[in-house]
């Protein structure tokens, strides 16, 4: 069956440009060109998705709030035509579960639609990181929404830092929605993750004639390059030659390279260590950006585990309750070593499981139940001739994780339930023990 699409745009060449992505999709279209107009079609006929410019004069948030009424829940994607960040982050704390920059590239917007419907489709939406990782008022996210800003005016490479489940994906492309670039392309490669993001030395291939795959068709656009500390030394050296040879070429042109990296890592150290060409981290490295861990910034959690529930709420037709001052007390003692995204994961699921009532202490997962009064003062209290406190927490993690292992059997996904981490966080602690 074909999907049915809700296109909002007051702007006649914008409506024909978002037609022009549902026809591409095989979906059937109704535009409205009134944020009024759209709120009766919503609540008149089911849609699979919506694309709505939020500028509309007549208040393009109530749309959000109506899709988000709607049963089933029928996300958003925003239109940011004003191509500011603040403009975006307004979008997300709305409720819209996407965005695109105003003018679009055809294909990043038919990508970004078709991982909504998909997502949608399996239940998984809100699982990835989301633009809810911009929500929060912490100082440390302000200083990044200025400097995703900053970034956004130049046509510099940027390296971002951030733990995983902080949104680093969402940076670049919101670094490519404000800036200039926002009408070509926003490529992304990713090591060693397949043919169609091949990130090794093809496609960073010889630059005598013409650039390769992904590099040729992010000419003009942005190339986003995640977990860079992934490739190998051969990539490094064709990406190298890459960036003298097509980075140097004159904006004006529209055919040079812009390239956002990201990594987990401290590329500084890294180079120095000699796994990472010095001169590639240099070029990389102009403009970095360090994105907050969560467990950095806890006073957002309340507001995030709010906008979370909300999510949950529409989502699956709930009217879960604001959770209790001693749920978020508990909440906000965590560590959130996923972030964002293991935030949000956390509070879908407990919006499943309360259905319509209250969320309580006992709906928590087991290591958010966890009180360190409750696990005995030999734990906790200090001897008299003090501690190493970085060597017993590395043995306590060390013990709690073989301990998680043995009671689940070595499984991986439960074992890290019980932790209260990301499967991938526990594979890459267990990896660096097996490496020491």
């Amino acid at each position: 069956m074909a999907k049915r699409f809700l296109l909002v745009d007051a702007d006649p060449v914008g409506q024909t440009a978002l037609q022009h992505v549902a026809a591409s999709l095989e979906g059937e279209s109704l535009v409205a060109s009134t944020a009024e107009s759209a709120r009766a079609a919503l609540r008149a006929e089911p849609f699979d998705l919506c694309i709505l410019d939020l500028s509309l004069a007549d208040g393009g948030a109530q749309v959000i709030s109506t899709a988000q009424a709607c049963q089933p829940w029928i996300p958003v994607v925003a239109l940011a035509s004003q191509g500011t960040v603040a403009e975006v982050v307004t979008a997300f704390r709305a409720g819209a579960a996407e965005f695109l920059p105003r003018p679009f590239h055809h294909d990043l917007a038919m990508a970004i639609v078709r991982r909504v419907l998909q997502q949608r489709a399996s239940g998984t939406l809100g699982e990835q990181t989301t633009g809810a990782c911009l929500i929060g008022d912490h100082p440390a996210m302000r200083v990044v929404l200025e400097r995703i800003g900053q970034a956004a005016e130049s046509g510099a490479s940027v390296l971002v830092r951030g733990d995983e489940g902080t949104g680093k994906e969402v940076i670049a492309r919101l670094i490519h929605a404000c800036g200039a670039r926002r009408a070509g392309p926003f490529v992304t490669v990713r090591p060693g993750t397949g043919p169609d993001t091949a990130a090794e030395p093809e496609a960073f291939g010889s630059t005598d004639v013409q650039p390769e795959g992904n590099i040729l068709a992010s000419l003009g656009g942005t190339l986003f390059l995640d977990d860079i500390a992934g490739l190998s030394r051969d990539a490094q050296i064709g990406l190298l030659r890459v960036m003298k040879e097509w980075g140097s070429l004159s904006e004006s042109s529209g055919r040079n390279l812009r390239i956002v990296a990201a990594t987990t890592q401290n590329m500084e150290q890294v180079a120095r260590d000699g796994q990472f060409l010095e001169e590639l981290y240099y070029r990389l490295n102009v403009i970095p950006m360090e994105i907050p861990s969560l467990r950095d910034r806890p006073e957002d959690i309340p507001i995030l585990v709010d906008h979370f529930r909300r999510a949950a709420n529409a989502r699956r037709g709930r009217t879960v309750p604001a959770f209790s001052p001693e749920v978020l007390v508990r909440m906000g003692a965590c560590s959130w070593t996923g972030n964002v995204r293991q935030l949000g994961i956390t509070v879908d699921r407990l919006v499943s499981a309360a259905k319509d009532r209250a969320v309580t202490i006992n709906d928590l997962p087991a290591s958010l139940r966890t009180d360190v009064s409750e696990l005995g003062p030999s734990l906790v209290d200090l001897p008299p001739n003090g501690i190493d406190l970085r060597l017993l927490l590395a043995q306590l993690e060390e013990r709690l994780i073989d301990q998680a292992l043995q009671r689940t059997g070595g499984n991986k996904n439960r074992a890290a339930e019980l932790l209260g981490m990301n499967r991938t966080t526990l594979v890459e602690k267990l990896r660096r023990k097996t490496v020491a």
